[in-house]
């Protein structure tokens, strides 16, 4: 077999094409290659690679922050919980009450539809055990009632109510569109039977109404300056209902036959609750009720609640910086304690590992 003979760079520059060159040659003529692609901040943000903060979290950095949110936390929760813990609150639960009492879910709807316009109309007493000063918020609440389903809160025409156009209104109201069982025009209507206010929230119309009696004297409610003034001055306008829950067969309902930025009930109804049971102001006591009294409450039992077995209660409040009797901000104080904790902990640990460098070696073992 002949020997291969190495080729020399003469022989390898006769051999290549012309026009080629080695690699050598071919790096140093190739252009400057680009640097690493850079992406917008959206793609950096989805691939993750945003610069960011790392601190590394020492044994002395989590003692500091431990310790700072436990004294921040206690300053915060020791205040609201005073001011929780003073405010004045007593409620009574009246769907089941008075003639209602006793009653199944089916036998107390039809109670309800049985009776006139009124309503079911009964009596019961709330006990003040301590004084009340005004002013004193008279408020409904209704068990599983959820005002935050998100067709509930869409199903509304914000342009209707504050302009009376367009009728009827847009489609997120269906199926409160028109007046009757089949949500259709009827021609035997005002503007064809399209409702104003549409919606379900509106459909829907709390129609229950209470009044108040102390030691035999009326107690005055106070229903006035109870819905936001961004309501009443830009949210509704100067709209009156056209064909809103007029027919009981169909209503959901209370109806209303004052300009809708007139109506203060209707507007704090308007405003869906963001959690159940929804609570909503009915008015206000600007009188004090004194220690041990018993406040008379009168019913007009009308809103249907026993369909979908809800809960029906009145409560009477008073108010303080923070608000009603809530007691989610006082969970501030759990908090306190646990930081305080694992920051005496943290201190601890240091400062044992600390002795336990610093001992001889016959005391550490």
């Amino acid at each position: 077999m002949p020997a291969l003979t190495p080729l020399s760079g003469e022989s390898l520059a006769s051999v290549v094409p012309e026009g080629l060159d080695d690699t050598a040659s071919s790096v140093e003529a190739s252009p400057t290659r680009r640097g690493k692609k850079k992406y917008g901040f959206g793609k950096r943000f989805a691939y993750q690679q945003l610069r960011g903060w790392r601190p590394i979290l020492s044994a002395h950095n989590a003692e500091l922050f431990l310790l700072a949110a436990g004294t921040l936390l206690l300053a915060l929760g020791i205040p609201i919980l005073v001011a929780a813990l003073g405010v004045k609150e007593y409620s009574v639960r009246y769907d089941n009450a008075g003639p209602m009492a006793g009653l199944s879910r089916e036998q107390q709807q039809q109670a309800i539809w049985a009776a006139p316009d009124i309503g079911v109309v009964y009596d019961l007493a709330i006990n003040v055990e301590e004084r009340m000063e005004p002013p004193i918020y008279v408020v409904f609440e209704l068990g599983d009632f959820h005002q935050n389903y998100r067709r509930y809160v869409r199903s509304y025409d914000g342009q209707q109510m504050h302009d009376g156009s367009p009728m009827p209104g847009m489609s997120a109201c269906a199926p409160f569109r028109y007046q009757g069982a089949t949500d259709d025009a009827n021609d035997s209507l005002p503007e064809n039977g399209a409702i104003l206010p549409c919606g379900q929230i509106a459909h829907s119309f709390f129609n229950d109404s209470y009044a108040l009696a102390l030691n035999g004297q009326g107690l005055a409610i106070d229903d006035t300056n109870i819905a936001w003034s961004g309501d009443k001055d830009h949210l509704y306008g100067d709209v009156l209902p056209i064909n809103y829950n007029i027919e009981p067969a169909y209503r959901g309902g209370n109806t209303s036959t004052v300009p809708l930025n007139q109506n203060e009930h209707w507007m704090v109804w308007q405003r869906p609750g963001g959690r159940t049971p929804v609570q909503k102001l009915y008015g206000k006591i600007d009188q004090p009720i004194p220690e041990g009294s018993s406040v008379q409450l009168t019913v007009s039992n009308k809103y249907n609640t026993y369909s979908f077995g809800g809960s029906k209660r009145v409560i009477l409040s008073t108010n303080s910086w923070v608000g009603g009797r809530n007691m989610f901000f006082a969970g501030y104080l759990p908090c306190t304690g646990r930081a305080l904790l694992f920051g005496c902990l943290v201190i601890l640990r240091r400062i044992r590992s600390r002795i336990h460098l610093e001992a001889p070696s016959w005391y550490r073992g």
